[in-house]
């Protein structure tokens, strides 16, 4: 499996590039893009479509990689949580096996009443 991702991910590098370069004129072409609120509205320049899928892009780019950093946060906090659980668990399994047996405290008892 980690030989086949290096190779898709080539795959799909290249099949990108090719759609870009057989649409280069698409992706060059200008637009504006304009906003109209009630209060406002307002134009940007024309500027290639390439720029906007870029930037577009970008944005979602960053989205899901905070919402993974907050996952991320989160689970990284459960583990703690988890591990503080298991070595309290530990501690006190030592403590158990460090009590006698109560088999064995009885035949301790017997053999000294005998």
């Amino acid at each position: 499996m980690r030989s086949l991702k290096p190779v898709l991910f080539f795959v799909v590098v290249i099949l990108f590039a090719i759609i870009v370069v057989q649409n280069s004129e698409v992706f060059m072409e200008r637009k504006a893009m304009g906003v109209d609120l009630w209060v406002w509205s307002g134009q940007t320049q024309p500027i290639p479509l390439s720029v906007y899928f870029l930037g577009f892009f970008l944005v979602g780019l960053l989205l899901s990689y905070f919402y993974g950093l907050s996952e991320r946060f989160r689970a990284n906090k459960t583990l703690q949580n988890h591990l503080q659980t298991i070595r309290k668990q530990e501690e006190e399994i030592k403590v158990l096996k460090s009590l006698p047996d109560a088999e064995d405290a009885a035949s301790q008892q017997q053999s000294q009443g005998v």
